[in-house]
């Protein structure tokens, strides 16, 4: 059995990080702060990602002035042998963008 090289391209959250490769990755803009704002938190289906998502939507009430903080529902299937989930949840996920002014999404397990 031959096996086929890996190809991993990672992107740092940091959006100085990311302005500065020009490597033609266009980033949605990024508010200043997050004072004033609502902020989307988005989990999988995995269990763990809503707790992760509770924890880090708790340290950023902490940190900032939210308006609030949005919990979506967990993506509870997955489309049969599609392997479209982004496809499948689209009214939702442009629903989410209607209403938060920055979303966070996790996986957990």
């Amino acid at each position: 059995m031959v096996q086929q090289p890996l190809s991993l391209t990672m992107l740092s959250p940091l959006p100085v990080y990311l302005d500065e490769s020009g490597d033609g990755i266009l980033l949605a803009p990024r508010p200043e702060t997050l004072n004033g704002r609502v902020v989307g938190l988005l989990p999988n289906w995995l269990p763990s990602a809503v707790k992760l998502l509770q924890a880090v939507g708790a340290l950023l009430a902490e940190r900032y002035r939210l308006q609030a903080v949005v919990m979506e529902q967990p993506a509870r299937e997955l489309p049969q042998r599609s392997g479209g989930l982004i496809d499948h949840r689209r009214g939702a996920l442009d629903d989410l963008a209607k209403r938060v002014d920055v979303v966070i999404t996790a996986t957990g397990d």
